[in-house]
C-alpha cells in the first residue's frame, strides 16, 4: 500500500476519534458548565447576596464558563488527535472524563455539606453516583498509564 495514503488514512481515522470523543466530553462539559453555574446561584442566596446584584454576576459567569467550555472543547479536540496519533488515547480520555466527574462531585458536594433543602433525594443518590464515578475513572486511568509505562519498558 501507498505509504502517503496509509498516513492519511491514520491522520482521518485521528480526526473522526477525536471529534468523536470531543462531542462525548463537550457534552459532559455543559453540564459541569450549568453545575457551577446552579452552585454559585446557591451559594449567593446561601449567604444571602442582595438579590439586585445576581442577575450581573449570572450574566458574567455564564459568559466566563461558555468561553472556557468553548476553550476546553478546542484543546480536547486537538489534544486527542494528538494523542490517537502517539499513542496513549484512552488514558487521556479518561482522565479528561475523571476530571469532569470530579467537578460534577464538587458541585453536589456544598449541598450535602451546607444542608441546602432545596435538593431532592434522587439528588443525594446522584451525587454518591458521581463521586463513585470519578472515583473509578480516576484508577482506571492510573492503570492504564502504568500499562502504557510497562509497555514503553519492554
Amino acid at each position: 500500500m501507498d505509504p502517503l495514503l496509509q498516513e492519511h488514512k491514520k491522520h482521518a481515522l485521528a480526526g473522526f476519534l477525536s471529534v468523536l470523543l470531543t462531542a462525548v466530553v463537550s457534552l459532559i462539559g455543559i453540564v459541569n458548565w450549568l453545575s457551577l453555574r446552579g452552585l454559585v446561584i446557591a451559594f449567593l442566596g446561601y449567604f444571602e447576596v442582595d438579590p439586585f446584584k445576581w442577575q450581573a454576576i449570572d450574566y458574567s459567569l455564564f459568559i466566563i464558563l461558555g468561553i472556557g467550555w468553548l476553550v476546553f472543547v478546542y484543546y480536547s479536540q486537538y489534544h486527542f488527535k494528538k494523542r490517537v496519533l502517539s499513542g496513549g488515547l484512552w488514558k487521556s480520555f479518561t482522565k479528561v472524563l475523571s476530571i469532569q466527574a470530579w467537578i460534577l462531585f464538587a458541585c453536589g458536594l456544598p449541598y450535602l455539606l451546607a444542608g441546602m433543602q432545596s435538593k431532592l433525594q434522587s439528588d443525594w443518590i446522584l451525587i454518591v453516583v458521581e463521586g463513585i464515578g470519578a472515583l473509578v475513572l480516576s484508577i482506571l486511568s492510573a492503570a492504564l498509564g502504568k500499562k502504557a509505562i510497562a509497555s514503553d519498558q519492554n
